[in-house]
């Protein structure tokens, strides 16, 4: 693809960033003649870089929540705290997204540019990828797995970091810090509760430790329970027909003549004695195929659930012992285990029409002829064949059983070498995660059978027949990650006028594997619900090294490059990301710094292993006429040549201490990725064939030139083809103030999108999605803290801004934009001292409920996708703490 080139604020800070490094490169280096004043200030190594320092504000912006702050702001999990943050732009997924391949996993899409483009570590190490892709397809880091006893803060650099971390620093990189060197025990019982009934917590958090002079030892066991909510539970989302637009679905009870497209009712449907039990709703106009079909409807939004029930048992343990002066010892290691239950409404039948979502699939039966038995048009002047069209409640609800577990072991040393001059660690991981899924499913060839050998689906299906054509699908997945990494930094023995030249240097070497199988019934295509499987393994080895450079006393220069190898059987090669930043402080309380650099990102390994699978679609052929053709064969799976994408980042920021105790920052980042993965539609790949000449090899032609017949095909694999480019400001304000009145803190971060933009490849239009409701223009947060004595107290403000309805279909008018949403948490807490702490939590003061899209006809009319909006609505917790 054609690289767009950055603005040129963009491209004048990037060739002065390379002038710099240069001009500084060629300046005489001066030894060290003194002592070095600042020897005596702790260091300490800050998210973005493996070189210590003493300044905590360093070239990349880093936003760090601690435990405290998550606790005041009523953030409960480490979901809590990425739904919150203003840069978190493209949103989340979480466990209210309960239609997903994940719903019982939750990730972060920091800036808007997808799941897995934003780096996930556990102390600076990479967490392994939860084994089931979004979508089937995307590699991310499950967030739900991590227990926030075990958490000191979560820093979140929000700029790129491939030149210090590798491969999936696109966007950004969370990095969670786990608490080190406890004394004494800590207890820890929380209780929440809805206003509105629904979705209420329990935890319970214990945590014991010892520190002396040489040993630190400490054990954290944390256990989680959240309730279910119901769609029943909340009136916006209660039924199908809860908001003016919405509409029953077409799952009652009903018969498609497939001759003339007639629709029959059950004759008894809405009556105790219809096939549904009393669940079908009569006569509902329901434009499936023209404006004027009635059919026997069906409600389902009374089976779903807006926040699926989630319990979690963890515990770990962490050790650490000075075996002498320069050398220690150090080890971890962690067990989770997760439940999550999800459940929709009864699997929907259609028999071999709907099977090929509207396409009728030959030979795959549940086509009644029209004089059969079970027709009910038989022997009427109407006989014509069709299909039976209902929900197949006698089955029961469709559940979902999610069981995760997971393990992370960590062992190393530590130590200092040549007298001080050089820190050093060496460490080995392994970390894993495994999810089970259980489904209630049903043989869809079976119960074509029954219906081919005369079931009549406008009565009830007998229990035999449930019996015999139901079973228990599974699907077992796992993937880990073994490591070994060493790093080493210090001063190098010389100076430039500034001070010493720091260095770190990291090499690390990762094998990673991953497996998605699932039972052989549900993998042939027999169940209701299809599955995505594979399996693969590859190793990477990482080598970086960084330099920070103090040209002057007022100006540093910082550079960083590293080399990512992969060896696998795709066509993944090597990377060489480099980072130059620079950093210029003409006072005291007054920073300029600027970085520019390069990312990618490596293929996902279910993009590169999964399985191919086959669908059926309906397409209009360009090269015959645009006729329409149905039951096309497109082949969907893994691409073994696909290549890394690749990206460039721009950061250009301030950071001003104003007066005592108040820091103003503002950040200017530009983030561009091409090459990015996409999997091109069907009918995509046709006009593009025909309009252009590309993608002709992915269209295979029967021998008479058509799509239908059962030789012709299209491969609509994933592709490199896609390219993205967002820009935008970041503003935060810290305030720290006394009085006699108590202590107060203000922080406020508001993040403002200025351009996001898409192109799907390098012959189609860029598109900007800002106006689409890819994500909102505005993020605003706004904390207030104040303590005095043994109360303190907290209110934290959130403001989402407007976004575009979700079925616009291309730019939305002024009346289809979903509103802006703002919501207040408040907290008051109470020390006693030897007697505990009490922590009083209120979310959502104001019991706001999520804006409607305008633009949404069905469940649950709001964007429950993104995690921008909170279906609880207000809630109510209670946490005390006993310290021993």
């Amino acid at each position: 693809m054609k690289k767009k080139s950055y603005n040129k604020v963009g491209v004048a800070v990037k060739n002065a960033l390379m002038l710099g490094a240069g001009l500084s490169l060629i300046s005489a280096p001066t030894f060290a003649a003194e002592e070095d004043d600042s020897a005596n200030d702790q260091r300490v190594v800050i998210t973005g870089s493996r070189i210590k320092r003493v300044d905590t504000e360093g070239v990349s912006p880093v936003v760090s929540i601690t435990r405290e702050d998550m606790d005041r702001q009523g953030l409960a999990t480490v979901q809590d705290v990425i739904d919150g943050l203003t840069q978190n732009a493209g949103g989340s997924i979480d466990q209210s997204f309960t239609f997903g391949f994940t719903p019982a996993a939750s990730s972060v899409n920091l800036r808007g540019f997808g799941f897995g483009r934003t780096l996930t570590l556990l102390d600076g190490r990479r967490m392994p990828v939860y084994p089931v892709g979004i979508g089937g397809t995307t590699n991310f880091v499950d967030l739900s797995s991590i227990p926030t006893a075990m958490i000191e803060r979560i820093d979140i650099l929000t700029d790129g970091a491939s030149a210090i971390y590798g491969s999936d620093a696109v966007s950004g990189v969370i990095n969670i810090i786990t608490r080190k060197d406890i004394n004494g025990s800590d207890l820890t019982l929380r209780r929440s509760v809805t206003a509105d009934g629904g979705a209420d917590t329990q935890r319970m958090q214990f945590l014991t430790g010892v520190t002396n002079d040489k040993t630190a030892v400490d054990f954290i066991v944390d256990y989680w329970k959240q309730g279910a909510l119901y769609s029943r539970d909340r009136d916006y989302a209660a039924s199908d027909v809860a908001n003016p637009r919405g509409a029953y679905s077409i799952g009652g009870s009903s018969f498609l003549g497939l001759d003339t497209g007639t629709i029959y009712q059950d004759p008894n449907c809405g009556t105790a004695n219809d096939a549904l039990g009393g669940q079908g709703q009569p006569d509902q106009n329901i434009p499936i195929f023209s404006a004027n079909d009635v059919w026997c409807g069906f409600d389902r939004t009374a089976y779903r659930m807006l926040f699926s029930p989630s319990e979690q048992k963890s515990a770990t343990g962490r050790v650490s012992y000075e075996i002498n002066p320069d050398l220690s010892f150090f080890g971890r290691v962690g067990f989770s285990d997760q439940t999550n239950y999800v459940e929709l409404e009864p699997n929907f039948y259609g028999g071999g029409f709907f099977t090929g979502f509207g396409s009728l699939v030959p030979n795959n039966g549940g086509i009644i002829p029209g004089n059969a038995t079970n027709n009910p048009t038989a022997g009427t002047a109407n006989e014509e064949q069709g299909v039976f069209v209902r929900r197949l409640v006698e089955y029961g609800p469709r559940t979902s059983n999610f069981k995760t577990t997971g393990v992370n072991f960590l062992t190393g040393l530590e130590g200092v070498a040549f007298d001080g001059m050089f820190d050093w660690e060496l460490g080995w991981s392994y970390m894993r995660s495994d999810v089970s899924v259980r489904r209630n499913n049903i043989i869809l060839s079976a119960l074509n059978a029954e219906v081919d050998n005369g079931l009549d689906l406008f009565q009830p299906i007998p229990q035999s027949i449930v019996d015999s054509t139901s079973y228990l699908s599974s699907r077992e997945a796992y993937s880990w990650t073994r490591g070994i990494d060493f790093s080493i930094s210090g001063d190098l023995p010389f100076e430039l006028a500034g001070g010493p030249v720091q260095f770190a240097a990291a090499i690390d070497k990762q094998h990673q594997e991953y497996s998605d199988v699932s039972d052989p019934v549900t993998t042939a295509g027999e169940g209701f619900d299809g599955a995505s499987a594979g399996g693969g393994d590859r190793d990477y080895t990482g080598v970086a090294v960084e330099f920070r450079l103090p040209v002057l006393e007022q100006l540093e220069l910082n550079l960083a490059v590293r080399r990512d190898s992969y060896d696998d059987r795709s066509d993944v090669g090597s990377a060489t990301s480099p980072r130059v930043a620079i950093m210029y402080s003409p006072t005291d309380t007054l920073k300029f710094r600027a970085t520019w650099g390069e990312s990618f990102r490596a293929p996902d390994m279910q993009r590169l292993f999964g399985s191919r699978t086959r669908g059926f679609v309906t397409v209009t052929d360009p090269f015959l006429n645009d006729v329409t053709v149905q039951s096309v064969n497109v082949f969907t799976g893994s691409n073994l040549n696909l290549e890394e994408e690749q990206g460039e980042n721009l950061n250009i920021g301030v950071v001003w201490e104003a007066v005592d105790n108040l820091t103003l920052t503002m950040d200017y980042y530009q983030i561009e990725l091409e090459n990015i993965v996409a999997a091109p539609s069907a009918q995509f790949i046709l006009n593009t064939c025909f309009n252009s000449g590309n993608f002709c090899d992915l269209i295979t032609r029967d021998s008479q030139g058509t799509l239908q017949g059962n030789d012709a095909f299209i491969e609509s694999t994933a592709q490199n083809l896609s390219l993205q480019e967002i820009t935008g400001v970041d503003l935060t304000m810290n305030y720290d103030w006394e009085t006699s009145a108590g202590n107060f803190n203000t922080r406020l971060s508001w993040s403002w999108v200025d351009e996001f933009t898409t192109q799907f490849d390098e012959n189609s239009a860029p598109v900007e999605n800002i106006s689409l409701g890819a994500l909102p223009e505005n993020r605003i947060n706004a904390n207030l803290g104040w303590s005095k004595d043994e109360y303190n107290a907290n209110i934290r403000v959130m403001y989402v801004d407007e976004l575009a309805g979700g079925f616009c279909g291309g730019s939305c008018a002024s009346n289809q934009f979903i509103d802006a949403y703002t919501t207040v948490n408040l907290s008051l807490g109470y020390d006693m001292g030897d007697y505990g702490r009490f922590l009083l939590g209120i979310n959502n003061v104001t019991n706001e409920i999520p804006p409607e899209d305008p633009t949404a006809n069905n469940w649950p009319w709001y964007l429950n996708a993104g995690g921008y909006y909170n279906a609880k609505g207000r809630e109510f917790s209670l946490q005390y703490t006993q310290s021993f």
